[in-house]
């Protein structure tokens, strides 16, 4: 799988190990945040670690540390 598929994968991975639910942000008029969020994603160089880190079975604090999306992420979990 290349990168490209990898990010494309990884994003709604993240979003559920950090507990967003996407249809409800959608609903709610985050349409746009997620979006963007998508973009950060599908730029992202840090593909290997997220990748690595989602493969992990318990979720810590580690994503904070590469991935662009992070404080987003945890906004819309909680």
């Amino acid at each position: 799988m290349d990168q490209i598929e990898q990010r494309a994968l990884n994003m709604p991975r993240m979003m559920r190990r950090l507990g967003v639910d996407s249809e409800a942000a959608y609903g709610c008029g985050l349409g746009l945040m997620i979006a963007r969020a998508a973009r950060r994603c599908s730029q992202c160089r840090t593909v290997e670690t997220c990748t690595a880190w989602l493969g992990r079975p318990a979720a810590d604090t580690a994503h904070r540390d590469f991935c662009p999306n992070a404080e987003l992420f945890e906004r819309l979990a909680g």
